[in-house]
């Protein structure tokens, strides 16, 4: 059985969400947040894979520390999504028109691009010197904000993804560091 989201909460994402599309989608703009949303998590390795041979640190443990960071992440991000079954925004919000042609067909709770960013971003801020902290968080937020610029995910979904990728973020950074 699904879990119910308040209406109230259901209104603020909605208007949110037609803020965005309103005000904020442009087709100068639009291109940049397909790619962000494609290739935003590729980016943020490259930049993780390049931060470390800048520094001459050891790739594996830290690249690794990342790549246990996503998959846990994924697992809890699949279990929320079947647990609480929430639709895509653009089933829902009557006005609210995705700006990709091929939308994704699952749940929405929560944002899996988002899970992803945040879990490496938030491994990267644990163990490596706080400011290759700053670029990783930018990027993480840009792939979030792609989310909810393209019509694909409730801000809630973009917040549930944050925190989902702390908590993988944070189980990682205790594992690796027993």
């Amino acid at each position: 059985m699904p879990v119910t989201i308040p209406d109230a909460v259901l209104q603020i994402d909605g208007a949110i969400l037609l803020f965005i599309q309103n005000n904020l989608r442009s087709p100068a703009l639009t291109p940049f947040f397909k790619a962000v949303a494609d290739y935003g998590v590729i980016v943020l390795g490259v930049y993780v894979a390049l931060m470390l041979l800048w520094e001459k640190r050891r790739i594996f443990p830290i690249a690794s520390a990342c790549v246990v960071s996503g998959l846990l992440g994924n697992f809890f991000k699949d279990y929320l999504k079947k647990l609480i079954m929430r639709p895509r925004p653009f089933l829902d919000v009557p006005s609210l028109v995705p700006a990709v042609k091929k939308v994704p067909k699952g749940f929405s709770f929560p944002s899996g691009h988002t899970t992803l960013a945040f879990a490496v971003a938030f491994i990267i801020y644990r163990i490596l010197p706080k400011r290759y902290s700053i670029p990783a968080f930018l990027i993480a937020a840009l792939v979030a904000f792609s989310r909810l610029y393209l019509g694909l995910h409730y801000p809630t979904d973009i917040l549930g993804g944050i925190c989902v990728g702390y908590v993988a973020g944070l189980i990682t950074d205790f594992l690796y560091k027993r």
